[in-house]
């Protein structure tokens, strides 16, 4: 078990709402993540379905998809995999509302924000992400919540050491995938 994987104190920052839903998750994974020290990373397949014509890249992230899971067509990115910590930050909205925990790599010091989202429908918008090069969904289940009154241990390394439920919202690596079909797309469509 890695010792020394600490959250990092944001003195003088916003503290977290206790009040707002997915706030005892947050500090449940922010927990788990500190005894770990690893946090499972999903599979990146992506796919860009773009009309047949000339497209710019700002345009062609709405034809971008991104899965956890391969499909016909697909091109595989990443691997699932696991992320080494060297910390953990709640990154908080100024009312206390938590937007993201954000994960740093030990070795890369790259920063991953992981979004959690909630077993139910949610009717107000969910904080804006922070500004990071790679981001992913936490998507939390019902028996989830169960789990975090019983065995809020056992789910906190659940959610730390599985890549199930995760998804890529976006990653340097599908950027660049991206960015290389619109150069294929506008060579193949010259104007």
């Amino acid at each position: 078990m890695g010792g020394g994987h600490v959250s990092r104190p944001d003195f003088g920052m916003p503290q977290p709402d206790p009040a707002y839903p997915l706030t005892e998750f947050y500090l449940l994974l922010q927990h788990a993540l500190d005894k770990a020290g690893r946090f499972a990373l999903p599979a990146l397949y992506a796919r860009v379905q773009a009309p047949a014509r000339h497209i710019y890249l700002d345009e062609a992230r709405e034809y971008l998809s991104l899965s956890p899971t391969g499909r016909e067509g697909d091109i595989r990115l990443l691997a699932e995999g696991s992320l080494q910590l060297l910390y953990s930050t709640l990154h908080v909205q100024p009312d206390g509302t938590p937007a993201a925990l954000l994960l740093t790599e030990e070795c890369t010091r790259a920063t991953v924000a992981v979004q959690l989202l909630p077993p139910f429908v949610w009717e107000d918008p969910l904080p804006p992400l922070p500004d990071t090069p790679a981001a992913l969904t936490l998507q939390l289940t019902m028996q989830d919540v169960m789990q975090a009154d019983t065995d809020p241990a056992a789910l906190g390394r659940k959610l730390a050491g599985i890549a199930a439920n995760k998804r890529w919202l976006h990653h340097p690596k599908a950027e660049t995938f991206l960015a290389e079909r619109v150069a294929l797309l506008q060579r193949v469509y010259k104007r």
